[in-house]
């Protein structure tokens, strides 16, 4: 079995195996690129070696879960992208663009004549997000949180011997038809919405939904992926970290990663990094009051990020 709070010096291929199905809430990883920055980050078959640890990410990721990953070769997230649309059932929802500003320390700031680069000069990288649940309207799928809702609902409604007319009639049909779901597959609205409080107690009136309120809405948002907004609810990033005492060459700052466990998901949750690196995502974690599983093959990377665990937990110990 896997242990919480723990970096495995292994392959993320191996360790993964012993993570049981459907047990981690979030997926937040920063892989290799595959453009060349050490020996690490050159892999033949590079889109189908990322295809075995997605498809391993998908198996252990609950249906209400989320999935982040960074890179920032556009060509190969086209080509990432297109392999996940086609092979699994991570639904797309996010495109992130961190700014790296002054994070960038080879960025241009005084551009000479030798510099002869044909293009623009990049200080971006990208952060894509994915869920199993589409609620963007883009995908006609029912999200899995709506399911026992609209099981129950329906099922209520028969019993009753009504009708999705005479249901409309009761709670006034501008109210319920933007979340009603129509029981003939055909005339299925592909994003159903959770009802009001007041229409709920218009169905109760009738003797049936006997089911209190909250406790039928508290299911369902169990069931629906964890999306905390905060005050700058946007796609373009700056970190108020800047790039000085790194200790891997692709190392992320410690509150973007963060702000990405804070939005996914819930305090006690499960993080998972099957490229843990220097540890930056167990941080995030330990800062946040979540739990984390990673793994680094590098032994060098897997005993820095260890110091710098050590170092995190007593700084909370302190502070608290």
């Amino acid at each position: 079995m896997i242990e919480l709070n723990r970096i495995y010096n292994e392959d993320c291929l191996e360790g993964m195996k012993r993570i049981p199905d459907g047990s981690v809430d979030l997926v937040l990883t920063d892989p290799p690129y595959n453009i060349g920055k050490a020996k690490w980050d050159k892999i033949p078959n590079y889109i189908e070696w990322c295809g075995k640890w997605l498809i391993e990410c998908q198996r252990v990721l609950k249906d209400n879960g989320s999935f982040y990953w960074w890179h920032n070769d556009m060509v190969q997230i086209a080509q990432l992208m297109e392999w996940i649309r086609a092979n699994t059932r991570f639904v797309f929802n996010s495109f992130i663009v961190w700014d790296k500003g002054d994070f960038r320390a080879l960025a241009w700031k005084n551009p000479s004549e030798d510099n002869n680069l044909r293009s623009w000069f990049n200080t971006c990288e990208y952060c894509l997000f994915y869920t199993f649940q589409d609620e963007t309207g883009l995908e006609q799928i029912l999200p899995a949180c709506f399911e026992p809702y609209l099981d129950y609902m329906t099922s209520e409604k028969n019993a009753l011997g009504m009708n999705i007319k005479s249901v409309n009639e009761l709670t006034g049909y501008a109210s319920i038809a933007s979340h009603w779901f129509w029981q003939e597959p055909q005339r299925r609205q592909p994003q159903p919405r959770f009802i009001a409080e007041q229409d709920y107690r218009k169905l109760q009136s009738t003797g049936r939904w006997k089911k209190p309120y909250e406790s039928l809405r508290r299911e369902y948002e169990d069931l629906r992926y964890t999306h905390n907004l905060d005050t700058n609810h946007n796609n373009v990033w700056r970190s108020q970290e800047r790039n000085n005492g790194k200790q891997h060459p692709t190392q992320k700052p410690v509150d973007l990663m963060e702000r990405i466990v804070k939005t996914s998901s819930k305090e006690g949750g499960i993080i998972l990094d099957p490229f843990m690196g220097s540890g930056t995502t167990a941080i995030a974690c330990i800062n946040t009051n979540r739990n984390y599983i990673g793994f680094e093959l590098d032994k060098h990377y897997c005993d820095i990020a260890n110091e710098r665990i050590q170092k995190a937990l007593a700084e909370k110990a302190v502070s608290e």
